[in-house]
């Protein structure tokens, strides 16, 4: 009778703690999805909207239109970025990384390949080099400052070109792009 007791006792305490883990569980879950749309700094995906400057000293030549971009930062502090640029022709996504050096400010470094410029461009095969100087306005826009070094196939700088930025917290509205 008693090894009985104790069975139905241990079986009943199993389902106790069984239910209570999975109310947990779900629990925590819930709160990471309502986290996930939480801006939380830099890290996210931002709509950039790239203006070409004259470098100060360096740029001559004439500018190219603005253009549009998509960059997302990771919490692990990596970075993965594309540009409608079409005087590149074809380019990969850039790679980088980011560190934070103020309340608001940030900085970046990214690379992307340049494999196919049209003959018309002043680029040629090889890679883009990004250094970045970012400040959150608020937790929704930021703004920029980038300058990049191209280097051709031979790892030659033939070009340095600098931009200002805006960008836009990518949301969830069915209304914005």
């Amino acid at each position: 009778m008693k090894s009985k007791t104790l069975a139905s006792a241990v079986r009943v305490l199993s389902v106790l703690l069984l239910v209570s883990g999975t109310c947990a569980l779900a629990q925590e879950s819930r709160a990471a999805r309502a986290d996930w749309h939480e801006p939380q700094g830099l890290v996210g995906t931002w709509r950039l909207q790239v203006t070409p400057v004259y470098c100060p000293g360096v740029t001559t030549g004439t500018l190219a239109a603005p253009f549009q971009g998509l960059v997302s930062f990771t919490g692990d502090r990596t970075l993965t970025n594309t540009f409608n640029n079409t005087l590149f022709g074809y380019d990969t996504p850039g790679h980088g990384y980011w560190w934070k050096i103020g309340d608001d400010t940030y900085r970046d470094v990214f690379e992307l390949l340049i494999v196919d410029p049209p003959t018309t461009s002043p680029y040629v095969p090889g890679t883009q080099k990004g250094f970045g100087a970012i400040t959150l306005v608020d937790e929704n826009d930021l703004t920029a400052q980038l300058m990049s070094l191209y280097f051709n196939s031979s790892g030659t700088v033939y070009l340095t070109k600098c931009s200002n930025i805006v960008g836009t917290r990518l949301n969830d509205s069915p209304t914005e792009p």
